[in-house]
């Protein structure tokens, strides 16, 4: 079986790369889709989210992995790849609020089953716009605790030397 794990990466979290580890106890190989979603106003560029999410991924991990940028729709991705799985990722209600909204899109335009899986219990609370908040608010010393140290490493470079 084929599994996608699609987001915006923006930037990747330890509660993304914990999501990531479980998935990879189910399914042999993920493609990990780094979406441009044009309706959000990034912290990082697609690029950038992808060297992240490349940074944030263990060696042990990386033949089973395959990350993509990618501009489109991520439901052309699932169908041009003939993806079984999508996975989601959700931390409470309100997550699955959306997700639930974002199952129906998935299941009227693919073929792909969902499967949502909730980060590691210390993870919980981990969320992109929490990590985006330190760094725009200069405070990068607290983002190393959500993230993965080479990311962080990585993200770094990108926002205060505009690398």
């Amino acid at each position: 079986m084929k599994a996608v794990y699609a987001g915006s990466f923006d930037p990747i979290t330890l509660g993304h790369v914990s999501v990531i580890q479980r998935a990879l106890r189910m399914f042999e190989s993920i493609h990990i889709v780094v979406a441009n979603n044009r309706s959000k106003k990034h912290l990082f560029n697609l690029e950038q989210r992808t060297k992240l999410v490349e940074k944030s991924i263990s060696a042990e991990y990386l033949e089973r992995i395959i990350i993509v940028p990618y501009e489109g729709v991520v439901a052309d991705y699932i169908n041009a790849h003939n993806i079984d799985v999508v996975i989601r990722g959700i931390r409470n209600a309100t997550d699955l609020d959306y997700e639930l909204q974002l199952e129906q899109y998935i299941r009227n335009t693919t073929i792909a089953e969902t499967v949502y899986l909730s980060p590691y219990t210390q993870h919980i609370q981990t969320n992109s716009s929490l990590v985006r908040m330190f760094f725009q608010s200069n405070k990068y010393e607290l983002a190393i605790n959500y993230m993965v140290k080479e990311a962080y490493e990585t993200a770094i470079c990108y926002e205060v030397r505009g690398i």
